[in-house]
């Protein structure tokens, strides 16, 4: 049987800013770590990016299939192959960074952040800087940027790899790694 869908993390940066910042502070999820975060300063913690996974395992606690594991210090991972697209972790993520895809829109852009690209170089070595450079190479056009982070339509998607071998900072994955044109 097909699967429906499945869950990705829009996130491919690193919470180990946010974490060492709350050391001993945060509380046991993403929530709390959003709520001290907020309470630490108005603007939040200097150097993080404000649109990046918290890392406190929300999304990993959710899911009844153990589909969501935590890398260390950095964003959440999903096995696509044990996800069953229940949403669980969509629901629970204060971040809003985890959707719900077909599992044949293999190519993705791992950013959620709309900060401007001077800000996001500061915070995340993986963040979209909105250059697009993506949407440029595109052959088939499904690909804009948009409040600073490229967005993939997904009906015109050709699932070509061009614009994640193109992509100066490794912000868009292809699941079935890039195709070479010969």
């Amino acid at each position: 049987m097909k699967k429906k869908s499945v869950a990705v993390i829009r996130c491919s940066g690193s919470a180990a800013i946010i974490q060492s910042a709350l050391e001993g502070q945060s509380g046991p999820d993403c929530a709390a770590i959003k709520t001290s975060v907020k309470a630490l300063s108005p603007e939040g913690i200097p150097r993080a990016c404000a649109f990046g996974c918290l890392g406190g395992g929300s999304c990993a606690a959710a899911c009844p299939l153990k589909a969501i594991t935590l890398k260390e210090k950095g964003p959440a991972s999903v096995d696509q192959e044990k996800c069953v697209g229940c949403g669980k972790c969509v629901k629970i993520c204060p971040q809003q960074l985890i959707s719900l895809i077909p599992p044949e829109n293999t190519i993705q852009p791992f950013c959620s952040g709309r900060a401007p690209a001077k800000e996001t170089r500061e915070s995340c070595s993986s963040g979209c800087i909105g250059c697009g450079i993506c949407e440029k190479a595109c052959p088939a056009g499904a690909i804009r940027v948009e409040d600073q982070h490229a967005v993939i339509d997904q009906e015109r998607c050709i699932a070509c790899g061009m614009c994640a071998s193109k992509c100066p900072r490794g912000v868009i994955h292809d699941a079935n790694g890039i195709f070479s044109i010969r």
